[in-house]
């Protein structure tokens, strides 16, 4: 066998080689993104240090982590777990959410307590007073719009980001929202940050409570401010 012909059999055998080696680095990362777990993105960057799938399999895990802090930050519903949050993900894209819910948190700490019920007795011989009526019946009385009563909707670092969120909440839930008018506060955050409070309002008690717990349940953040409060 000449040298030329040995020449030829390496350079094929070679080819083949790398041939055999990148449909092996194509098949692993079609198997990752079919997967589309950090799991399965972390096993082939393993598997493929210097693939030209890398940086793109870094993001995918990046977002995917995200993705699940988020959802452990939700399930908690609590300022601690937002804050981690935050300390784990400052620049996500759930940051700004995070922040506005720390926020709320804030703000119900503060709010006042239901006054309680009188619970003096009648006097002797006096006639025993009407049962008071339910709270529910009392709520349907209460007009739709009008009262004392606010729901803080987030708290912003400029103005222009309260007026963008509230197009975007009337977007989605502009229903509930019917017969409110947006009010943008400018206040300072428990770290002397400047602030801006976007409340809806003016809303009776009973209407403010049934708007917050329905916007909760899509998860979006809000708090009952009182009169007291506003």
């Amino acid at each position: 066998m000449n040298l030329s012909r040995i020449c030829v059999i390496l350079v094929s055998v070679a080819f083949l080689a790398a041939a055999g080696g990148c449909s092996h680095e194509q098949r692993d990362w079609h198997s990752a993104q079919a997967a589309n777990t950090i799991e399965a993105y972390e096993q082939f960057i393993s598997t493929h240090p210097k693939s030209a799938h890398d940086a793109d399999a870094q993001a995918q895990i990046a977002q995917l982590t995200e993705a699940r802090d988020w959802q452990r930050a939700v399930t908690a519903d609590t300022a601690d777990a937002y804050r981690q949050f935050l300390a784990q993900h400052p620049q996500g894209k759930s940051a700004q959410e995070a922040r506005v819910r720390i926020e709320n948190f804030g703000l119900s700490g503060t709010a006042a307590p239901a006054a309680p019920a009188a619970t003096t007795a009648p006097a002797p011989g006096a006639a025993a007073p009407p049962p008071s009526q339910p709270k529910a019946a009392a709520a349907e009385e209460e007009p739709a719009s009008g009262g004392r009563y606010s729901v803080q909707l987030g708290a912003f670092t400029t103005q222009a980001k309260a007026q963008v969120q509230w197009r975007r909440l009337n977007a989605h839930f502009g229903p509930r929202l019917r017969g409110t008018e947006p009010d943008i506060e400018a206040a300072k955050s428990a770290h002397g940050r400047r602030i801006f409070r976007l409340k809806a309002k003016p809303l009776t008690e009973a209407r403010a409570r049934a708007l917050c717990a329905a916007l909760r349940k899509h998860a979006q953040a809000c708090v009952v401010v009182g009169p007291s409060q506003g």
